[in-house]
């Protein structure tokens, strides 16, 4: 089998573009993501949270997938069934309107053009485009079972619909019934309450108060709206029963100005007399609350607007055929006109928005399909208080939890042609209707005396069946059996309400369990200043421009798109930061990038510039560090290896450490502690130090001591790649095609021959080698050197240089330990001689570390007044940038004017000098002594 992508290891940098096309198709040749439901293996499944067809990947996907790859590539390595189901949503609104802009492009009126011809298209855009951000999460290294593949609208997923329907219509669950909904006026359908923004404190408007006149002419009521249109639906004006000041009033009648009909005032507790007038105008048809009160008191429900919110024939002539806020204009001009308005408030007031089109809703009398949502609601409540539903982080419960306390019935019914048909038959004489899976025997029998409904089901009603439905269900499956319940399901905060709940709901009401036991809660992507990114503000970030590299030209593509109020200055910025553009750093880059920072924090800050300091660097030196091992594992002799001397002591300690932090991060979901974990073990532990060592062995050591480094080396060198396989998958399994051949030549701890692809190999196991003693004993050789380069460093002396060096342990302990490791610390630190004495040399440079004073001779290898004078300039130099700074910030229109981040940078400029500044001073200070 094969096993890289063979690509030259003489390059110096890795160069990811070579590397993960191919890795991938080996994957996928070889059905490495394939899961067996015949198999001995415990199961593991996630779901993809499946995005729109309409879609296309963005930094969200990439970490909301990377968290879900993370997870199934190290169960599989965990010995586990792993499943990892993708597919995509038809999202109903958004992609029927998309193949609409298609059409319109051509000169086709879609209305015009017909349903069944509408979704033909729609069908054919679907072939076409649908399936385009899988193939961009394949970039991502997701490992799916592609084999596995769902859409919301494939036969079997369709008949799961309908079964689940007719299933909650036969338990009274679901019905029918003409109650106010939320209307969008562009998309022209119903919307539930959930798919509503409402921006905090909300927006700028007005409050306009008017006199409506008393029938008897013996004097007028006042009143206080938002929307002066809906007065021409007003059938009653309200008071509060209590209140003194309208008591003689009710039942009483007002004549309703530019209408001239008679309405009733009427007394109800919902209003709230210390508000506005505490007179509340009613127009059941057009307000929610106005709708409840207009039961309560059997008052008419006049609708005045068609669907695009224009006025309809129930309003006067003059105002029919206006837009509402047209219509808004001329009612309150003519009321003025009248006498009538008394005044008019500036005041921000609540605007509901469709979170699609954005546009602002209208409250709409109209025929809707509900589903009862308290008993269901009921049920996920005592799931989540018996633990089978927990949230990462668990802050999230509550949040859960207290919308399913709240929730209110869901209306299901969208007036769209894309999407899932209601099951639901009408007999045109009789009005009986007919909920069934399959169309009802009597319509097959008499077509021409039933219809059907033209409404399809909101898109989240055929996501909430989504975990079990891509298993197979409503059929006897065996996947469904194996793989229902899910394990964790990875989403963002924003769909706990669309998704996650009902999921639950539907999970406990189909199948009497829960779909999965854990809500894994992602951060909200932000760009480095903290904004959440998005298309409207130009932020935004396109993964694959991380992956594969941009022009600018590319990276200011989402501002132009955008056209955001800050766009020139958003464009000022990445043309001073990426001048030429932006090189990609590959998939594995993006992706440990973003990990590093994926904290339980509801935000996550993201730049271009991290993936360059953080990611990129990190996979140059796997790439590097692994040809340098590969090239000393070629020079391994032939002989059964030695004792482990403390350095290896020390290694296989750390290594087993590392082990069992990074399985607690990933068992935790703490992603950012693995990273952390991982890091510091392969840039510091093994390329830092052992592989340095590593090096001084292989020239002059005996054969057993190289035997012992060069299978120390395979075994650290090898776990780490598995360590860091799941988050870095593409160059891990590449490095693997080239390690692997040492490891079946050498006896390797935790390894084993037949692991050809890293995908499939096992996740490694503590060996329980921790080690404290070592770790002491090491951490002072580390000590040692670390603090003699340093010395050298401060002192202008080259590393070339062997110094003198005496060491005074505060400890026999320590002093034996330095005394064992005495040869390695001289050859590490490039040391002249290593001294252990019982106190510390006169003229010698003196440092006090932890377990030891540790004394160089410095002045020999000074030339003090040489070094007084370069530090006098070095000083002059920082003296002027810290003039120039405080100068700077002390300037008010600076500080005012420019934009944060930049003072800020300033700032920190300046304390950074201030920093130097104090460190050339204590060095003058020295040599001056």
């Amino acid at each position: 089998m094969k096993r890289s992508a063979n690509i030259d290891l003489s390059e110096k940098h890795y160069d990811a573009s070579k590397v993960e096309n191919a890795i991938y198709n080996l994957w996928e040749t070889h059905d490495v993501f394939k899961a067996d439901n015949t198999s001995a293996k415990k199961p593991f499944t996630i779901v993809i949270p499946p995005p729109n067809v309409t879609g296309r990947l963005h930094m969200g996907h990439a970490l909301n997938t990377t968290l879900q790859d993370v997870l199934i590539r190290y169960k599989r390595m965990e010995g586990f069934d792993a499943l990892w189901i993708p597919g995509t949503d038809h999202a109903g609104i958004a992609t029927q309107n998309v193949v609409k802009k298609h059409l319109e492009s051509e000169g086709i009126n879609y209305r015009e053009y017909g349903r069944e011809k509408m979704i033909e298209r729609i069908w054919e855009w679907k072939g076409k485009y649908g399936d385009h951000i899988l193939h961009q999460l394949r970039r991502l290294g997701c490992s799916c079972d592609w084999s596995r593949t769902r859409f919301t609208m494939d036969d079997n997923l369709s008949l799961a619909v309908r079964t689940c329907f007719k299933r909650l219509y036969d338990a009274g669950l679901i019905y029918r019934g003409k109650y106010i909904v939320n209307w969008c006026p562009v998309d022209q359908t119903a919307l539930s309450d959930d798919e509503i923004d409402t921006k905090d404190g909300g927006e700028p408007g007005h409050f306009w108060y008017f006199k409506y006149p008393l029938k008897d002419q013996s004097g007028h009521i006042e009143i206080a709206t938002t929307r002066p249109e809906t007065m021409l639906g007003d059938t009653a004006v309200a008071v509060n029963p209590k209140d003194a000041r309208y008591k003689d009033l009710i039942g009483k009648f007002i004549t309703l100005p530019l209408v001239g009909r008679d309405i009733p005032i009427i007394a109800d507790d919902y209003v709230d007399p210390a508000f506005g007038t505490g007179c509340v105008k009613i127009t059941p048809a057009h307000d929610p609350n106005d709708f409840q009160i207009g039961l309560r008191h059997n008052l008419p429900q006049i609708n005045i607007m068609h669907e695009d919110a224009t006025m309809n024939e129930d309003v006067p002539e003059k105002y029919q055929g206006m837009d509402r806020y047209v219509c808004r204009k001329a009612v309150v001009k003519d009321l003025e006109a009248l006498g009538l308005l008394t005044k008019v408030e500036e005041r921000n007031v609540p605007v509901g928005r469709s979170y699609r089109s954005k546009a602002v809703i209208e409250y709409r009398l109209s025929d809707q399909w509900f589903v009862k949502m308290q008993p269901l609601a009921e049920q996920a409540l005592q799931a989540s208080e018996a633990g089978e539903v927990k949230f990462v982080p668990e802050r999230w419960d509550n949040y859960y939890r207290t919308w399913l306390d709240k929730t209110r019935d869901w209306c299901i019914s969208r007036q769209i042609w894309w999407g899932h048909r209601i099951p639901a038959w009408y007999n045109k004489e009789t009005g009986e209707i007919i909920v069934e899976i399959e169309t009802p025997r009597q319509v097959v029998e008499n077509p021409e005396q039933w219809v059907q409904d033209d409404d399809v089901l909101d898109t989240w009603f055929s996501s909430a069946l989504w975990p079990y439905s891509t298993l197979g269900w409503p059929h006897d499956s065996k996947d469904v059996e194996r793989y229902y319940p899910t394990d964790v399901l990875v989403t963002g905060k924003d769909i706990i309400f669309f998704w996650i709940a009902r999921m639950v709901m539907t999970g406990l009401f189909n199948l009497e369990k829960v779909p999965f036991h854990t809500v894994l809660i992602n951060s909200i992507i932000c760009d480095e200043d903290g904004e959440t990114m998005s298309k409207s503000k130009g932020n935004g970030i396109d993964p694959l421009h991380i992956i594969e590299g941009a022009t600018l030209e590319d990276l200011e593509g989402p501002v132009h798109e955008a056209k955001p109020s800050n766009k020139d200055a958003l464009i000022k910025r990445l043309r001073t930061r990426f001048p030429e553009g932006f090189t990609g750093v590959g998939a594995d880059a993006l992706r440990y990038t973003m990990l590093t920072s994926a904290t339980d924090a509801q935000q996550l800050n993201i730049s271009l510039k991290k993936f360059d300091e953080i990611g990129r660097p990190l996979a140059d030196k796997i790439w590097n560090a692994t040809k340098l091992v590969l090239g000393l594992l070629e020079q391994c002799p032939d002989a059964t290896p030695q004792a482990p001397d403390l350095e290896e002591q020390w290694l296989a300690s750390q290594l087993d450490s590392t082990i069992e932090k990074v399985q607690q991060a990933f068992d935790t979901y703490s992603f950012h502690h693995a990273t952390e974990a991982l890091y510091h073990f392969f840039w510091d532990d093994l390329c830092d130090w052992y592989l340095e060592i590593a090096k001084l062995h292989m020239k002059e050591a005996s054969d057993a001591k190289k035997r012992l480094v060069c299978e120390t080396l395979l075994e650290a060198l090898s776990t780490f790649l598995k360590l860091i396989h799941p988050i870095m998958p593409f160059i891990t399994e590449e490095m693997w095609g080239h390690v692997h051949p040492f490891i079946q030549k050498l006896s390797t701890k935790g390894c084993e021959a037949k692991e050809t692809v890293l995908a499939l190999a096992s996740f490694p196991k503590s060996l329980g080698r921790s080690n404290v003693p070592a770790q002491k004993s090491f951490s002072v050789i580390q000590d040692i050197v670390r603090t003699t380069r340093n010395m050298r460093a401060q002192g202008g002396i080259s590393p070339k240089v062997a110094i003198e060096v005496v060491a005074v342990p505060n400890s026999r302990e320590i002093g034996d330990s330095i005394h064992a490791s005495h040869t390695l610390v001289v050859k590490l630190g490039n040391l002249k001689s290593l001294t252990i004495q019982e106190s510390a040399p006169e003229k010698f440079s003196t440092v006090v570390l932890p377990s030891l004073q540790l004394c160089l001779n410095m002045a020999e290898h000074i030339d003090v007044d040489a070094e007084i004078q370069r530090n006098k300039r070095a000083l002059e130099k920082i003296e002027s940038v810290i003039l120039s700074l405080t100068k700077k910030l002390g300037n008010e229109t600076f500080v005012s004017k420019a934009p944060v981040e930049v003072v800020e940078k300033e700032r920190e400029k300046l304390a950074e000098a201030i920093g130097q500044r104090e460190k050339i001073e204590a060095t003058l200070e020295e040599l001056a002594g």
